[in-house]
């Protein structure tokens, strides 16, 4: 038992300005009582991720594999696969190629934001999707704005393709699919694909900088409750002065590693003020794709986010906290990365829950 605490104290004592910054990911096994999860309760040196009922991911800096080999705990490493795998995926720049291509066959539709640039100097931009002026509509100006950011964590690549697939869809086929057309004659519909550019370049979590986008928001349960810029990362900064420029009433951010929409509260425990309204949202995405709903690691599909694992310093609470935007997390794949060419199914797979998702935003 004593060498055990001592284990821990020394994760405790890793380099404090290291905080938050991933150099090594592993997978760690557990079982049903989570009682190697539990050792690590706390710990705010190292990022749980992911936790599911064989175990959960674990990141943290240089030394952390000799830290649980001396815990006995059983592990293995996150490796990435060859480099030939992604030779199908587009890069960063095709990326915004393909966004600006979008644009400007479509420029009545669609207005690309840059909203900063990410610490290698990758643009960060969104996709603003909404039909021009006309009688009997409100002014572009006066409609509400909903939001879709996806890649805040660059392994986590399917949520980068599935928006790069919505902006066109949506552009292509307002006039055309009446559903398309009411969504963007009714709303402002701003869609990032990528808010991890660099991290999808080296096909890794975490930023340039090796820090944790979505642990790194202010967070209202943390000593970082404070709604400022300061030390943060260019990504996080960036997001923080588009959001206050804006007044979403509702927004989604996408990862992968799970299939499961993750609802607030990340932080706490504590019962979210629309906790019925958001379960019925989580429920109304998940229902109407069957990987989703008979999930067998979570009920329909959906899961309370702190109930889950605690996430401090996340954008889904920050937003709503400090916003009044309410954010879901949607897992997409239980993939990070899985072979470009299944991105297409896992489009027509989420197509009609993405649509319905925004047409959330006619209950505010």
């Amino acid at each position: 038992m004593k060498k055990t605490l001592l284990i821990l104290i020394s994760l405790f004592l890793f380099d404090e300005a290291k905080a938050q910054k991933i150099e090594k990911g592993f997978f760690v096994y557990d079982d049903s009582t989570h009682s190697e999860l539990k050792k690590f309760t706390n710990n705010k040196n190292v990022i749980i991720d992911h936790v599911s009922s064989s175990g959960f991911e674990i990141y943290g800096v240089k030394g952390l594999s000799e830290e649980l080999s001396k815990m006995k705990i059983l592990f293995t490493e996150l490796n990435p696969v060859s480099d030939s795998f992604f030779a199908d995926y587009p890069t960063a720049e095709m990326i915004t190629k393909k966004m600006q291509a979008i644009q400007s066959q479509y420029p009545q539709l669609v207005t690309l934001i840059e909203i900063g640039k990410s610490v290698e100097g990758r643009p960060l931009m969104f996709a603003k999707l909404t039909a021009p002026a006309k009688r009997g509509l409100k002014a572009p100006s006066a409609r509400p704005e909903f939001k879709y950011v996806a890649n805040m964590h660059g392994d986590e690549i399917v949520g980068r393709e599935l928006m790069i697939r919505l902006i066109e869809d949506l552009a292509k086929n307002y006039g055309n699919d009446s559903r398309i057309t009411n969504i963007l004659d009714s709303f402002q519909v701003y869609i990032m694909p990528s808010m991890n550019p660099d991290g999808a370049m080296k096909h890794q979590r975490s930023n340039a900088n090796g820090t944790d986008l979505n642990r790194s928001f202010p967070d209202f349960t943390t000593s970082d409750n404070q709604n400022t810029m300061n030390r943060r990362e260019p990504e996080v900064q960036a997001m923080m002065k588009f959001q206050a420029q804006h007044h979403f009433k509702l927004s989604a951010n996408f990862h992968g590693g799970a299939e499961v929409v993750n609802y607030p509260y990340d932080t706490s425990a504590d019962v979210f003020p629309l906790e019925n309204l958001v379960k019925t949202m989580s429920l109304n995405y998940a229902r109407k794709i069957p990987y989703f709903w008979n999930s067998r690691e979570f009920e329909r599909g959906i899961t309370n986010g702190y109930q889950w694992y605690e996430v401090d310093g996340g954008m889904q609470d920050w937003s709503y906290h400090w916003h009044g935007d309410l954010q879901v997390t949607i897992e997409l794949t239980k993939t990070k990365w899985p072979n470009y060419s299944n991105v297409d199914r896992y489009y027509q797979d989420n197509r009609e829950s993405l649509l319905g998702y925004i047409e959330e935003t006619a209950t505010f």
